[in-house]
């Protein structure tokens, strides 16, 4: 306390020496109204002069005197209830601070006043100030003081009321000062219109208190507002005084946590070629012939300031109809004065057009316009406000007190019309801050002296005045303060709409705003809070934002195309792009990187891997599994399925007909000759081979790999062992006859059977075992990062392992299908065995580079694995059956029982006719030898098995002869 009284005293040396700051003594400094309890009150009457040697300049109506008069109203009615304070009456002393402190502090050295004039000046405020601790202090001004003959002076019966609490300042910078000094004097202040910030640190200034919020909740209500629209990218400009860079820390403070940028600050003073600098640098962000740019410009200045930069603006960026600019869009504070003319004088409109202002949610109040509107020159509400015959001169070009015959325009016949009048938007606040100490003192009366009341008459003609209550007379500034001023609670009795006062612990006013937006060119009607081509277009309170998007400048006006300007450094990124930031520390400005297609964006700067079988949403902001709504298998109505279905029918129907024409010729010679039993099972394995193409492309399950995995390789071992034991059977009879004429074993067709049993046994077996050491079941694959497949849960390439024992049989079908190629035309079976044999070996090789070709794609994979079944049993089931199909149909003659000789005539019966009667007779147990005779080719080899022959016939003379059996037939093909 004691470093900041000697900071104070020092401001007071210098003022006392500088005759620059001293007003003349014929303007007035101050008001004061008489009463029981003095409330202070500070208000910019005048601005700040630029002359030397003048503290004030031009007077101020609304900022001044309107809220001058708006505290004068508001005593007038507190004095008026008999019932509050019971009795007492408040007095007024009111200053006018110029924006000079240095002149108030001498002001209030000079002179003690009831009420006195700020001037809007921090330095004159702070001068004036200092009357309200003189009085404190105990000391007394000249108006304690008569002399009636100019001799020794008396004193006159009333003593020096003390300064309750005090009202202002309006500036922010003036309110610091005065604060400053009267915390040192525990004087209570409460401020009406200041919303800096630092005031409501209680460490720096205990006893300040005032009805409208702090800077803060405007910061953050300016920043929902940018959020609101995506105005991510702004310019700030901010006055070169407390206000605007306490402002405009708490704006940037704000804009750091919702991720506003900040692309221009410039600190602005009242200077012209500075400002224009300033101007030129808001222009080049403003990118006026590119769709990006920081297009809204933050306002944080002084009410002073925005007429100079309005103006420099408006030389900056003149009209062009043939190149229109892109404008700036103002978002200004709540020191933006709507009333100001000067902000939209002349080209200044175009500028300003489409601003949106944040304003103090205030009401007019209709008593307080009735009160003012009824103020005459000559009443006593008049006269007692001397500032008024100031505004009166300068509003009416008037002049008071000239004589009756003067020509010009007298100041007592000027009275304010209710037409164009605009109030202060600060009237309703100036009434709730007296209303608000007249309550608290009420509170602090009622609990210190409950039984004190100051009557208005006294029934006795000479008793004593009734003076004050003791405990009122020297008021605790600290317990005032935080015991009673921090805990009033009313309601506003003025407004339309009642609103309820009070305070939060830091001594700041509800924090409430109307967000205005100016629209010149609209001419719609406005409502009472829209006046002056302000639209009201939202309402912001305590964080919470309500916009009324509908009622803004682009969707309003004519020109307006419905669309949000854009007020970003950089565009948004299309779906699926990220941001990647340019500079580390800037967040607005960034160039967009694609994400991968299984990515999703964690935030707009981060694309991450979703995992596999997991895909983004559209949005791209989360993952989804792909086997909920994505899965993929084969499908029975596809085409991939539709094509080898059709090949499977038609085989199975042509094998079925094999079989019927077999079973109706059954007894014929070419289908005994053809071995019968093995013919029937190579037809079956045919339709074993044509039905695995249903179960491939079903959608799969445990029962359908189960039969995947037994199935295919069965039916090709049933097939493929078939064959071999046909071609074995004729290289062995072949064979063996080269060298003996004794019968080779197992050429019998039950024999045949068996052997192809045995063949196929242990592929089945070895199936069997490896269903039980990994039991069938389903799986998903993941070909692709975008693609998951219902698949058997063995891999493809063990399912071929199990195809391995079904391509041995082939290798050994097709060796003895090479080995009996030169057997004679009546044997030519083999030959088709053969070119089966060649012709499925080329189907799958070719299939197996083509089914890992297509890794990628399981359709085309199963679809061409069916294809391939298909056509191995297609080219057996053509190639062996189709000869006998020929003859059956075709060549009827060669399917009839011959007599027996015939069959051999040529062959035998030219050169050695005395064997006939030995055949016939031993046809049975010679049959392998005449088989054997037909079919040789050399003379040598008949002669001698003819030999064999006979010493045979000879041996089985004696025998009974049976009939011819099917295995002659069998022989003849």
């Amino acid at each position: 306390m004691a470093t900041q009284l000697i900071v104070n005293m020092n401001v007071m040396a210098q003022t006392v020496d500088d005759p620059g700051l001293v007003a003349s003594l014929n303007q007035v400094r101050q008001l004061r109204l008489p009463g029981d309890l003095i409330i202070g009150g500070v208000f910019p009457v005048h601005g700040k002069s630029n002359q030397p040697g003048q503290p004030c300049g031009e007077i101020f109506e609304t900022r001044g005197i309107h809220r001058v008069e708006a505290m004068l109203y508001a005593l007038d009615m507190i004095n008026a209830q008999t019932d509050f304070l019971r009795g007492y009456k408040l007095g007024a002393l009111i200053l006018d601070s110029c924006s000079n402190p240095a002149y108030a502090l001498n002001q209030s050295l000079d002179f003690g006043a009831l009420i006195l004039d700020s001037c809007s000046n921090p330095a004159y405020a702070l001068n004036q100030s200092l009357d309200f601790v003189r009085d404190m202090i105990g000391s007394t001004d000249a108006s304690e003081y008569q002399c009636l003959d100019g001799s020794s002076p008396m004193i006159r019966h009333t003593s020096k009321k003390n300064v309750v609490a005090v009202v202002g300042a309006s500036y922010s910078s003036v309110t610091v000062q005065m604060a400053n000094l009267l915390r040192l004097f525990r004087i209570v202040q409460v401020s009406p219109a200041s919303t800096n910030a630092d005031l409501s640190d209680k460490n720096r200034f205990e006893y300040f208190a005032r009805t409208v919020p702090s800077d803060n909740y405007q910061a953050r209500a300016m920043i929902d507002i940018a959020s609101y629209f995506n105005w991510t990218y702004v310019s700030l400009v901010y006055s070169a005084d407390e206000y605007g860079e306490l402002g405009a820390d708490a704006f940037k403070k704000e804009a750091r946590k919702q991720n506003v940028c900040i692309a221009l600050e410039e600190r602005i003073v009242m200077k012209k070629e500075l400002m224009m600098e300033s101007i030129d640098n808001l222009v080049k962000k403003l990118q006026p012939y590119k769709e990006v740019g920081a297009r809204v410009v933050v306002l944080f200045v002084g009410s002073e300031y925005i007429p100079l930069l309005m103006e420099q603006v408006t030389e900056r960026m003149p009209a062009n109809k043939s190149k229109p600019q892109k404008k700036i869009i103002w978002l200004a504070s709540e020191s933006w004065d709507r009333n100001n003319e000067a902000y939209i004088l002349g080209e200044r409109k175009r500028v300003v057009d489409g601003a949106i202002v944040l304003m103090l949610e205030s009401q007019r109040v209709p008593s307080f316009e009735e009160y003012y509107l009824s103020l005459r020159p000559g009443t006593d509400k008049f006269e007692r406000n001397k500032w008024l015959k100031e505004l009166w001169e300068q509003k009416f070009d008037c002049q008071f007190n000239l004589p009756e015959e003067s020509s010009l325009n007298k100041c007592e016949h000027m009275v304010q019309s209710k037409e164009n009048f605009n109030p202060d938007d600060k009237v309703q606040f100036v009434i709730e801050a007296v209303y608000a100490i007249a309550h608290a003192l009420q509170a602090m009366k009622q609990k210190l002296c409950p039984d004190d009341v100051i009557e208005k008459e006294w029934i006795i003609r000479n008793g004593k005045i009734p003076e004050v209550c003791a405990a009122m007379r020297q008021i605790d500034g600290e317990d005032f303060y935080k015991n009673y001023l921090l805990h009033v609670d009313f309601l506003d009795p003025f407004l339309p709409i009642p609103k309820r006062v009070h305070f939060s612990p830091q001594g700041d006013g509800p924090a409430h705003y109307t967000i205005l937006n100016y629209q010149p060119n609209n001419h719609a009607e406005y409502s009472d809070t829209e006046r002056g081509g302000y639209r009201e277009v939202g309402k912001w309170s305590e964080q919470k934002l309500e916009i009324y998007e509908s009622e803004f400048f682009w969707n309003v006006e004519n020109g307006g195309d419905g669309k949000v300007p854009i007020s970003v450094c950089s565009p948004d990124c299309r779906l699926g792009y990220k941001k990647q930031l340019i500079k580390s520390d800037e967040l607005c400005c960034w160039a967009c990187s694609k994400c991968e297609d299984y990515e999703y964006l964690v935030n707009e700067t981060t694309c991450q891997d979703c995992g596999i079988g997991r895909w983004p949403l559209e949005n791209r902001t989360d993952c989804y599994d792909l086997a909920t709504n994505h899965l993929k298998h084969m499908r029975i109505n596809e085409w991939y399925s539709i094509v080898p279905i059709i090949f499977a029918v038609l085989g199975i129907m042509v094998a079925i007909s094999v079989i019927l024409v077999f079973v109706l010729y059954n007894e014929t010679p070419v289908v005994k000759a053809s071995g019968r039993e093995l013919s029937y099972i190579l037809l079956v394995s045919m339709i074993m081979c044509y039905a695995m193409t249903f179960i491939l492309v079903s959608p799969p399950s445990t029962l359908g790999c189960a039969l995947k995995r037994t199935g295919i390789g069965f039916a090709f071992s049933c097939l493929y062992s078939a064959m071999l034991v046909k071609t074995n059977r004729i290289y062995r009879i072949f064979h063996q006859a080269t060298r003996t004429a004794q019968r080779p074993m197992c050429i019998t067709p039950i024999s045949q059977v068996f052997l192809t049993g045995l063949l196929a046994g242990p592929q089945l077996i070895g199936s069997l075992i490896w269903l039980l050491i990994v039991p069938p079941g389903t799986r998903h694959d993941y070909p692709t990062r975008g693609d998951v497949v219902l698949t058997c849960n063995v891999p493809d390439h063990h399912f071929l392992y199990s195809l391995t024992y079904c391509a041995v049989l082939i290798v050994l079908c097709t060796i003895y299908a090479i080995k009996t190629r030169q057997v004679p035309e009546n044997f030519n079976e083999t030959k088709f065995i053969g070119f089966s044999m060649y012709t499925t070996c080329v189907v799958w090789v070719s299939w197996i580079f083509f089914f890992f070709g297509t890794g990628s794609d399981f359709q085309i994979q199963t679809t061409s694995l069916c294809i391939s079944i298909s056509m191995s049993a297609n080219v057996a089931l053509v190639c062996i059956f189709s000869p006998k199909l020929w003859i059956i149909f075709f060549e009827k003659d060669k399917n009839v029982r011959k007599q027996d000789g015939d069959m051999f005539k040529k062959s035998f019966y030219s050169r050695n006719s005395s064997y006939r009667s030995t055949m016939y007779i031993h046809e049975s147990d010679g049959q392998a030898s005449r088989e054997y005779t037909a079919l040789l080719k050399d003379e040598k080899e008949r002669r001698k098995i003819s030999n064999n022959n006979n010493t045979v016939n000879r041996k089985s003379s004696s025998q009974p002869s049976p009939s011819i059996t099917s295995a002659a037939q069998d022989t003849f093909l």
